[in-house]
């Protein structure tokens, strides 16, 4: 990525804004870089001068709304398709599987919201989501929604970073050692929420087995 990124400050501000665009939008079949990462480099070339905000805003919005949109066209294809066959099949009518799918028909604009503040899960989850029926024209809105609040987020960190340092190898650094910070508070935090899943059905269980206590008159 360090090389990556002395090649775009080289090139001129709509040649970035493309080639940011093509790495977004190849993520929904080849996910070469996380989108954490595109994006905060991003925002670190803007703040060093080489391309403007509102162009890295519209550069990643063009490349991550159409690949998330795959991504949901492509679950609900392939689940229509598989869903009554073999081991697909089988996984689908897991518990876990019907729980999940049955959580983003119940409360799936907050999950989709979410998950774009959410790394290394988006993926599964939009496929999940065309599995389940959503249909792109009903997800891109809600979508958009969350990354113009996230994207923003993002570039300003990326152009923090940048500021602050004197070259963009050490910029560079600085930044792998947010994202590492990010990635680990995530998988904290979703660690802590399996955990949380699994206590819960634990403690009702119990409460319903606990003896009813009566007293004497």
């Amino acid at each position: 990525m360090e090389d990556l990124l002395l090649r775009l400050s080289s090139l001129p501000p709509w040649q970035i804004a493309l080639t940011s665009t093509w790495l977004l939008l190849q993520a929904c079949v080849i996910p070469s870089l996380p989108e954490e990462v595109v994006v905060a480099g991003l925002g670190l070339l803007a703040g060093q001068g080489r391309i403007s905000f509102p162009l890295a805003f519209a550069a990643v919005l063009c490349g991550l709304l159409p690949a998330n949109a795959a991504a949901v066209a492509i679950g609900g294809k392939v689940g229509r398709r598989l869903a009554g066959r073999g081991p697909f099949a089988r996984a689908l009518a897991s518990p876990a599987a019907q729980r999940a799918l049955a959580r983003i028909q119940r409360h799936g604009r907050v999950v989709i919201f979410a998950t774009r503040f959410t790394p290394l899960v988006r993926g599964p989850v939009y496929l999940a989501a065309g599995a389940a029926g959503w249909r792109v024209r009903r997800f891109t809105p809600i979508d958009a929604a969350a990354a113009c609040v996230q994207v923003p987020l993002l570039l300003w960190l990326g152009a923090r970073v940048g500021r602050d340092a004197g070259s963009l190898a050490a910029a560079w650094q600085r930044l792998g050692l947010v994202a590492a910070a990010l990635a680990a508070g995530t998988l904290g935090l979703q660690g802590l929420r399996c955990a949380l899943r699994r206590r819960r059905p634990v403690t009702q269980m119990s409460r319903r087995r606990a003896p009813a206590v009566t007293t004497g008159a």
